[in-house]
């Protein structure tokens, strides 16, 4: 047990005070549990086999599908509107999560809603630390207001079920109120759920962005200024009659609504409140993340639809930034004149010439020597012609993304389908996921290589090293000899049922720390159903205590998934997570503590 203990604290300090990454340091914890005897290899490696592991894979790609079909950003806004600042978005989000944690399960929830949260954050030109922690852990709060919230309560349900059962074998009397059935049984784990969620989202944004960490974004040193370009109102599309706010085109990062050009007349100083209208020309001005992000949006379309004439389908589509060469046979004459997408498969989306960008008409421009050209065009345009006479240098641009938004309603009806299944039990999790992520491949909202990439396997390598160590605290005796002795302290201060119902939340959620509410839920259960029989008193308040605590997984990333879905796309370090938690965890033990014996008494 000593052992254990010690590799533990190693892993601590090794997250706390190196910067060895998360994956490698849970790994080589294992190993150590492995090579000095503390479990045995076969339950060590068990996690990486476990279904959470596996969801979470096919989540990876359900969230690609609908990134690369723009489906997550038509959801979005129907959603949380458009927030304005960190509260607001820590508010706007936190609710439609906790809400719906309490009826599926948080993992595809946060999988969805994390693409969403990074967009903002560009858009308010804020650090995603800002916004992905309260993320997390608005989904833990609502994982406690029903049974079905988070997988641990329906662990704990079926023990205690099997303990009810047993007891019925053996002889031994049951009250009737220690048993619960239909609704009462769906929502008792919410009688200080819902308390917990309440007050825990009222914290997070009141207190949560004076706690949270700025660990910067991502940004760079290109041009804001460098490019024009002209993007055309599609008739029909999903903007069209909408103002500029409400398409979303007022705050997009790194790129500048200056002017609309409506039937030849140039509209320049736009309001917010200007409306849309098939046809108009947008005149951006930004840099090429800004163009990026442009491209992304739905119902704009270059103009002359230029690009629309490229002949390659969109999932290998690029941005390239090509630097024209004297040896060039279009120097000096006219983009259309040149009949330069003919040639190069390729269209001119803008030209910035000797630290100027140039404005106008695409087809109108002369092109000229050492004009940078940003082109959409096929991955394999820089082997074709990246080296060729026509060129200097040509880059690709990363993360250039070209959803396909005729797909998008398919994707958005594969998730509604998937949320379905998960909410109502009609195919297992782990089948309804894996079920949406062949649906988004076979479909065509995202391509098997797209697919294969979103993986993030270093997350999955986390949670399956998690699970692992958590079954050596249980076989090890750790879990169970720490929750007893916890109980023990109670009991030698002479503290009363309200006190012992206090330290068996406490001990469920400090095991479900290091040992995943799953481990917590396993080894806490028989202390909590031995102290109840031990006092005299009904069972199901600790019961419902076990499942508060072993759902509140605040101080840790490796906790639980979502927080380490959210670990490395915030940069957050290990001290992050109980600086803002513990308040929460607090709360959550307050609440259990107060709310569980009013509805459910001890005698």
């Amino acid at each position: 047990m000593l052992i254990v203990v010690a590799i533990l604290l190693l892993l601590v300090s090794a997250v706390i005070f190196t910067r060895a990454p998360l994956d490698v340091a849970m790994v080589g914890c294992l190993l150590l549990l492995v090579l000095t005897g503390q479990v045995a290899p076969e339950s060590a490696f068990l996690g990486f086999s476990n279904t959470a592991v596996l969801m979470i894979g096919a989540l990876f790609v359900v969230a690609s599908g609908l990134r690369q079909t723009g489906a997550i950003d038509r959801i979005a806004p129907m959603l949380i509107g458009r927030p304005k600042s960190v509260r607001a978005v820590i508010g706007r989000l936190g609710v439609p999560v906790t809400a719906l944690s309490g009826f599926m399960n948080t993992t595809p929830l946060v999988a969805m809603f994390l693409p969403v949260s990074l967009d903002i954050s560009r858009r308010l030109k804020v650090s995603p630390s800002r916004v992905l922690m309260p993320l997390s852990f608005a989904g833990i709060l609502g994982g406690q207001l029903t049974l079905v919230g988070t997988a641990s309560n329906i662990v704990i349900d079926g023990l205690y079920g099997e303990q009810i059962a047993t007891w019925a074998a053996a002889g031994i009397e049951i009250d009737p109120g220690w048993i619960l059935e239909g609704p009462a049984r769906f929502l008792a784990v919410g009688v200080s759920g819902v308390v917990a969620a309440t007050l825990g989202l009222m914290f997070l944004v009141i207190v949560g962005p004076w706690i949270l960490p700025n660990r910067g974004m991502d940004t760079s040193n290109e041009d804001t200024d460098r490019y024009e370009v002209r993007f055309e109102v599609q008739s029909a599309g999903p903007i069209e009659g909408k103002t500029i706010e409400q398409a979303g085109l007022r705050h997009l990062p790194d790129l500048f609504l200056v002017a609309v050009e409506r039937q030849s007349k140039r509209l320049a100083a736009i309001g917010p409140d200007e409306s849309l209208q098939p046809g108009d020309i947008l005149c951006f001005v930004g840099s090429t993340s800004g163009v990026r992000e442009l491209r992304s949006i739905a119902g704009i379309e270059v103009e002359d639809n230029q690009a629309t004439k490229v002949n390659a389908p969109t999932p290998i589509r690029t941005l390239v930034e090509a630097v024209v060469s004297p040896t060039a046979s279009f120097v000096g004459r006219t983009v259309r004149e040149s009949q330069f997408r003919t040639i190069y498969n390729a269209a001119i989306l803008a030209v910035h010439r000797r630290g100027t960008r140039i404005e106008g008409r695409i087809g109108d421009i002369t092109l000229d020597a050492g004009d940078v050209l940003l082109l959409e065009t096929h991955q394999g345009f820089l082997t074709s012609h990246g080296r060729g006479n026509a060129f200097y240098l040509a880059t690709s641009v990363e993360n250039a993304r070209f959803p396909r938004h005729d797909r998008a309603p398919v994707a958005i009806t594969i998730l509604l389908l998937m949320i379905i299944s998960l909410a109502t039990g009609l195919l297992s999790p782990v089948v309804a996921t894996w079920v949406a992520a062949l649906a988004m491949v076979g479909t065509r909202c995202v391509n098997a290589s797209i697919a294969r990439k979103a993986i993030d396997f270093s997350v999955l390598i986390t949670i399956g090293a998690a699970i692992g160590i958590g079954m050596a605290v249980a076989e090890s005796g750790l879990g169970t000899a720490f929750g007893n002795g916890l109980v023990d302290l109670v009991r030698s201060v002479g503290g009363g049922e309200r006190l012992l119902l206090t330290t068996v939340v406490i001990a469920a959620s400090l095991i479900a720390q290091f040992a995943t509410n799953f481990g917590s839920a396993v080894i806490m259960f028989p202390v909590a159903v031995s102290t109840a029989m031990a006092t005299g008193a009904s069972p199901l308040p600790f019961v419902l205590g076990v499942m508060a605590g072993a759902g509140s997984n605040f101080l840790t990333p490796f906790g639980y998934q979502t927080n380490l879905m959210v670990f490395g796309p915030g940069r957050y370090k290990f001290t992050d997570f109980p600086r803002l938690g513990l308040p929460l965890l607090l709360i959550v033990i307050v609440s259990a503590t107060i709310m569980i014996p009013m509805v459910f008494p001890f005698r």
